[in-house]
């Protein structure tokens, strides 16, 4: 033999010495009659390929035309018209064998006729499309996004029946070959945002992709981002909703998750159920979840810097209950204020990782008896563990996870300012915290658009929410090219 011959794919040895570390890559040699021109090679990965179709239905096929005819190239026409074969039209390389066989689709070889077929067997693990538990659906559909990449894509085209979604198909990272998909309405979304995205997915280059944020730090080329710069969703109906006004989806193959993007900071305040809503309640939530992220925010170090430095500015009354609920505490505001925040991001954390059940039962009733313990123990004052039960519950309504753990860090930094420079830092923090976001971008779109370049037509239909028949545009901050519609979705 060749040294081509010896590395070729039809040579079983060289095939079995490739895949000698995987124990879950199948390298068969079958026979179909006796002479040695009836074998053949059969590859896939046992856990991704429907091997039971592989031996119920493909061999008993291939045995039954080489029982009626002794060489295969003879009836190749009438065994694709039997069995769902795909062609190749030349011997595959080393990277599209690892293709085929890790996409669980079976490769066929005739290795005496040089012929080999891809037949699609798939059978990948994966689970029903079921409600979301960081998304609870109240009024709107229960099927969300999964671990698969085919499904979720199909979630998303059963609702939009139009052939202006486009979908691409991208492949990224050098081990990993992670599939992701591009979603966006052709005659919708700004030619420059196609571009931008386009671009920035080409020039990913790494070994392996496997999560949401890795793509989101990769597309966004900010290194030291506190804030999201895209948005994420398990719910296919807000995909849809993000698609009609002017947005782009990304699906990365096992993720239950999906990016949406441009994203500011008035889409990340919105929730996948506001569309499901009558309008009036939907526009107080939204004001709610604004006044929500202030306060998760900046209320203890408003508070802390009252108690230290502003005394004069409490109500009298006030500050004689707190002064005599202090009576006897050891700390100053700003230590007791510290203990509290790092308590609470101490049980935030313990809950997450716990079961859920067990996790909402440790979060209530350690909360609730640590609490009382440590006000009887002289560590904290009533004062404080209600300001610190109001910052937590203000953050868990924030609808996006990351501006809620992006809170957490920003309340410590803005704590800190507060403790030193009073009142002073506070307004700091506000003043370098709104400049901050009024540098960021995502994908061309200023931040705090429309609240920076302010439009204010534009602001009311972002904050507020009208009527379904008043909402006629889309977006003017996303420059769409059909800014028009007969409803909205924003």
């Amino acid at each position: 033999m060749t040294e081509h011959q010896l590395k070729s794919i039809s040579n079983p040895e060289f095939l079995k010495s490739r895949y000698e570390g995987a124990a879950d890559v199948s390298v068969q040699v079958c026979s179909l009659g006796k002479d040695e021109h009836s074998n053949i090679i059969l590859i896939y990965a046992i856990g991704l390929c429907d091997t039971d179709r592989v031996y119920r239905n493909v061999l008993p096929k291939l045995e039954e035309y080489y029982e009626q005819f002794n060489r295969f190239q003879q009836s190749e026409e009438r065994l694709a018209a039997s069995i769902p074969v795909i062609s190749l039209e030349k011997e595959p390389s080393l990277d599209e064998l690892d293709d085929i066989i890790f996409e669980g689709d079976l490769l066929l070889i005739f290795p005496h006729e040089q012929l080999f077929f891809q037949i699609a067997l798939a059978n990948t693990p994966k689970r029903s499309p079921i409600d979301s538990n960081t998304e609870i659906s109240v009024k709107g559909p229960r099927d969300c996004f999964i671990e698969d990449l085919v499904t979720n894509v199909a979630l998303i085209r059963k609702r939009m029946r139009t052939q202006s979604l486009r979908v691409e198909s991208y492949t990224l990272g050098r081990r990993t070959k992670t599939k992701v998909a591009l979603l966006y309405l052709e005659d919708v979304l700004s030619p420059k945002i196609l571009k931008e995205i386009q671009t920035g997915l080409l020039k990913i280059d790494t070994d392996g992709i496997y999560s949401l944020n890795q793509v989101e730090s990769f597309l966004t080329n900010s290194k030291y981002k506190v804030l999201p710069l895209m948005d994420y969703t398990g719910r296919p109906d807000y995909c849809v909703s993000s698609l009609l006004a002017g947005r782009f989806i990304l699906v990365v193959d096992g993720n239950p998750m999906v990016l949406v993007a441009p994203a500011g900071i008035s889409l990340l305040l919105k929730s996948p159920e506001d569309i499901h809503f009558n309008y009036s309640y939907v526009t107080f939530v939204r004001l709610l979840r604004g006044l929500c992220l202030f306060l998760s925010i900046f209320l203890p170090s408003i508070w802390v810097a009252l108690m230290a430095f502003h005394q004069d500015q409490i109500p009298f009354r006030l500050l004689a209950t707190v002064s005599v609920s202090r009576m006897g505490i050891p700390f100053s505001a700003q230590i007791e204020m510290f203990i509290l925040l790092l308590l609470l991001e101490i049980f935030r954390e313990a809950g997450v990782r716990l079961p859920s059940a067990i996790g909402v039962t440790l979060t209530s009733i350690g909360g609730l008896i640590i609490g009382d313990a440590s006000i009887r123990a002289g560590l904290v004052s009533p004062s404080i563990v209600v300001i610190g039960a109001i910052t937590a519950i203000a953050g868990v309504t924030l609808i996006n996870q990351t501006i809620s753990t992006t809170s957490s860090f920003l309340r410590f930094i803005f704590f800190a300012f507060s403790s030193f420079l009073g009142m002073y830092g506070v307004i700091l923090g506000i003043v370098l915290f709104v400049a901050y976001m009024a540098n960021l971008k995502s994908f061309g779109v200023n931040y705090l658009e429309p609240l920076s370049p302010l439009h204010f037509k534009e602001m009311l239909k972002s904050v507020l929410r009208f009527p379904w028949n008043n909402m006629r545009t889309r977006p003017d901050s996303l420059h769409p090219q059909d800014p028009d519609r007969a409803g909205g979705t924003e």
